[in-house]
């Protein structure tokens, strides 16, 4: 009962953080947090048929995905965003220390409570993989500046 109440917040109760920030700058970031959440979701598909990891439990409508793509990943994309872009640096630190809490304490916890299993990979594949992602992430962000800008 506690893993789905926490795979339930963690898909519901991030979007909340979203509520003081200025509305103009969430939408602008918005476009990143998406394509991140589209990238995990890309991961957790290659994850599945590479058999790095296996998702135990879940809240229906997904199957082996977590809530944590499209919530606490999602919204933690923004923010992080919105409060760093513009400087790589501050946003590329952020995202090593972000992901390595994560990666080695976050994920074991989860292995501890049944949502997933980690196979093929070890929590530093994990690591490698969320701080390209953040690269990507910014990448991303940076065309899409010059896109909007014309």
């Amino acid at each position: 009962m506690f893993t789905l109440l926490l795979l339930w917040s963690m898909l519901i109760l991030p979007w909340f953080i979203l509520i003081p920030l200025r509305s103009y700058q969430v939408k602008r970031f918005f476009p990143g947090g998406v394509f991140g959440a589209l990238l995990l979701t890309v991961v957790f598909q290659m994850a599945d048929a590479l058999d790095w990891w296996k998702v135990t439990k879940t809240i229906p409508l997904f199957t082996n995905i977590t809530s944590f793509v499209y919530g606490l990943f999602l919204v933690g994309t923004i923010v992080i965003l919105y409060f760093t872009y513009g400087h790589f640096w501050r946003y590329f630190i952020t995202n090593l220390v972000v992901d390595a809490f994560l990666a080695f304490l976050v994920s074991p916890w989860f292995e501890y409570l049944g949502i997933y299993e980690l196979h093929r990979i070890h929590p530093l594949g994990v690591y490698c993989i969320t701080t390209i992602l953040s690269v990507l992430i910014y990448v991303y962000m940076k065309w899409q500046d010059g896109v909007m800008a014309k």
